[in-house]
């Protein structure tokens, strides 16, 4: 005896009542999953074409937050905040200028457990994570990153007359 095996998608099964009704459901799904992509609204453009407009200041605290969680964060907190094992970068009292912060970080603080960075960071780089805690310490920029401050998840905009310098 053999036995056979039921093919749903076999054409005398497909032109059944049901295998009818189930094509035109399918057909109806494609009609209209067409019309939903013809009537959609434009993409928006890609990040990193909307950064190409950022500007500099934008981009050197943009990258100066990249720089420090990568290298900074691990012994001064994610937002420059401090930790039991460095001190508070943002606050005011411990403000620095750029020279003295270049200094610092590209020939470290032996006697406090900091490295220098020379070897692994350039000059721009360091200069754009002194434009990062400057920011930050004049309560220019809030916790958290950069790009998602602005407003409607715009880019962030220094007040007028804020410099990086």
């Amino acid at each position: 005896m053999t036995t056979r095996v039921a093919n749903w998608w076999h054409p005398t099964r497909l032109l059944s009542g049901s295998g009818v009704l189930f094509f035109l459901a399918v057909c109806a799904w494609v009609v209209i999953s067409a019309a939903r992509l013809e009537s959609a609204p434009p993409a928006r453009a890609p990040v990193a074409a909307q950064r190409a407009t950022a500007s500099p200041v934008y981009k050197a605290v943009y990258n100066g937050w990249k720089w420090w969680h990568v290298y900074c964060f691990r012994c001064h907190g994610t937002d420059a905040l401090a930790t039991t094992l460095a001190p508070d970068l943002i606050d005011p009292s411990r403000r620095m200028t750029r020279a003295a912060f270049l200094k610092i970080v590209r020939n470290g603080v032996p006697d406090k457990g900091m490295q220098a960075w020379d070897k692994l960071l350039s000059v721009e780089q360091v200069g754009d994570l002194f434009t990062y805690v400057r920011a930050r310490s004049e309560k220019i920029l809030p916790p958290g990153r950069p790009d998602e401050v602005g407003p409607n998840d715009g880019e962030w905009v220094p007040p007028d007359g804020w410099t990086a310098r």
